[in-house]
């Protein structure tokens, strides 16, 4: 049963910060922590794990806790069948561009093998506006390059609604 005192609200940006923490392995983790002011007090904490992301709600603030990961991830292509795939070097490459490597070294790209990878940090991705990664072809989750001077007010507010819309579906 849904608590209708968390999927009703009206989110107010207040802040967001980057957090450093150390794992129960001892790993150290970051997270990018948004605050928002919610248009009513919730009568109880509320805490939601909901892959990708951490909720918690007490009194009138509501937080999210998102993962920033760090490591490699993939750019995945829409249109496989214009590139090749070179298995030595792990990417692909446009066909027009890839008219002189050996056909040994090179295979047509399939929808799992047309990416460039990307080294770095990542944030799950709510907005289609920024190009997404993968971590392979099949994850469920996609994300974006994480820049925190891109981290502004209005894509706070983007995150916050997109979020609760999600625990509404």
């Amino acid at each position: 049963m849904r608590d209708q005192n968390l999927y009703d609200l009206n989110l107010y940006y207040q802040s967001h910060e980057e957090h450093v923490y150390r794992d129960l392995n001892g790993e150290e983790k970051r997270e990018l922590l948004i605050s928002y002011e919610i248009s009513r007090k919730v009568p109880d904490k509320i805490a939601l794990f909901k892959d990708p992301f951490f909720l918690f709600c007490k009194d009138s603030t509501l937080r999210i806790r998102l993962p920033i990961l760090e490591g490699e991830m993939k750019m995945f292509f829409d249109n496989y069948k214009d590139y090749y795939y070179l298995p030595d070097e792990d990417m692909c490459v446009l066909k027009t561009v890839a008219a002189s490597v050996d056909k040994e070294h090179k295979e047509n790209a399939k929808k799992e093998t047309c990416y460039i990878r990307y080294r770095g940090f990542f944030i799950p991705q709510f907005d289609q506006d920024a190009p997404s990664f993968r971590k392979s072809y099949k994850d469920r989750f996609c994300y974006r390059k994480y820049c925190p001077e891109e981290i502004t007010e209005e894509f706070c507010e983007l995150i916050g609604e997109t979020v609760l819309s999600f625990l509404n579906a």
